[in-house]
């Protein structure tokens, strides 16, 4: 529907056009979260992969950058509330679930990371799986967003 549309005939429009051509209350606090959250993966993914290549490569960062028990935790803490409030605005936006349902598998895998053994091949798996299918759904969500399908 186009905007000439819409004023030429603006009082003949059913709830679903006006919905296409309005958009959504929110829908830049959605996108911001979409972004953020995707930085926050990218982050996430640069931490896991950029620390043990710094480790291994330079032997006395080892001893001054010692690995940081938190850092997952508060990033999992950060990641959880920006996942679900964009990803179920986008929901609310486009009814797309695939965005949804990505970000929960996605959420589910950095939650398991935090359980297995600090530094094995198990955490960095899961932590990087699971980052870059967090930031996989939030793209899809964005883009969803940005082209105003419907889902599915």
């Amino acid at each position: 529907m186009k905007l000439v549309d819409f004023l030429a005939h603006g009082d003949r429009l059913s709830n679903d056009d006006l919905h296409r051509v309005a958009p959504r209350r929110g829908w830049l606090l959605t996108r911001w979260l979409d972004r953020g959250a995707v930085g926050l993966s990218m982050l996430c993914l640069v931490h896991c992969l950029a620390f043990p290549v710094v480790v291994l490569a330079l032997p006395t960062m080892g001893e001054i950058l010692p690995r940081q028990w938190w850092v997952h935790p508060v990033i999992f803490a950060l990641a959880v509330p920006m996942a679900t409030i964009a990803l179920v605005r986008g929901w609310s936006d486009h009814r797309d679930r695939r965005p949804v349902l990505l970000g929960g598998l996605g959420l589910a895998l950095l939650g398991l990371g935090l359980l297995a053994a600090e530094a094995s091949a198990a955490e960095v798996l899961l932590t990087v799986a699971g980052g870059m299918i967090v930031a996989a759904a939030h793209l899809l969500n964005w883009r969803l967003g940005r082209h105003g399908h419907a889902g599915t």
